[in-house]
């Protein structure tokens, strides 16, 4: 929503900032560990993490929330499976195979058929395709760097907010938020470092392919609150292909 009264970079660097609330949680839940590595890890984590909000924010702009949300964490989830099968030479099972394809059928259904909502939904699809790989390394990365939790959670904030002033310099737009959106970039900058905090404590105790991907079940909490507060409606083929990204996510997660 705020994206779309304010350039998305500067929505990005706004929530970055906001985010540092969370930091009385992360002091609470935590480790605190100087580590270089880590927070090199944590630090590329959020400049990549950075940009693909800012794509992820003007493709929700397109009022394609429904649509955005599902292809993002389809992208998203695949990645540490892809990255667990080239680099930690894991096998896929049969259930992630299956997700992976079911997951490419439904970009197809998205971004197939025609009329205004379809042409509409190539340029969405193209940037939340480019925001799922953003997030999937920021999964990767913060994985390899939550070991130094605190110190993770700040560098990579640190280093989103940088990217995001990177992008917007470079593409000369403003960096500072409307003032219109303040009050929504306290709401949800609060949520967005409340829900790192969580990620890093859940990937420093358990698995980063069960963290990731558990974390990439975020569309159906954002597609229901995309239907009740904005009241946004999909055509039929892409509501379709939305629940279908959605079962592929479960399909990846379940095995």
């Amino acid at each position: 929503m705020a994206g779309r009264r304010s350039a998305p970079p500067s929505v990005a660097i706004g929530v970055e900032v906001v985010g540092f609330i969370a930091l009385p949680l992360a002091i609470w839940l935590l480790p605190f560990r100087l580590d270089a590595t880590a927070a090199a890890f944590a630090f590329g984590g959020g400049v990549v993490g950075g940009l693909g909000l800012i794509a992820f924010y003007r493709a929700m702009a397109m009022n394609l929330i429904g649509v955005v949300a599902p292809v993002t964490a389809v992208i998203a989830a695949s990645l540490p499976v892809a990255v667990g099968v080239v680099v930690g030479g894991e096998r896929l099972h049969a259930g992630q195979l299956a997700g992976i394809f079911v997951g490419l059928a439904a970009i197809a259904l998205i971004n197939g058929g025609g009329g205004m909502a379809t042409s509409g939904a190539r340029a969405a699809v193209g940037l939340a395709i480019l925001a799922g790989i953003g997030f999937g390394l920021f999964f990767i990365l913060y994985h390899g760097a939550s070991a130094a939790g605190v110190m993770a959670f700040v560098t990579g904030r640190v280093g989103s907010a940088l990217g995001a002033l990177a992008f917007a310099l470079v593409s000369r737009v403003p960096f500072v938020p409307h003032r219109s959106v303040w009050r929504l970039l306290a709401l949800g900058g609060s949520f967005d470092g409340i829900g790192v905090v969580l990620y890093l404590y859940a990937t420093f105790h358990g698995l980063l392919s069960l963290s990731a991907l558990l974390t990439s079940f975020y569309p159906a909490f954002t597609v229901l609150c995309a239907r009740i507060f904005i009241h946004e409606r999909l055509a039929p083929i892409q509501a379709v292909g939305a629940a279908l990204a959605i079962a592929a996510i479960a399909l990846i997660a379940a095995t």
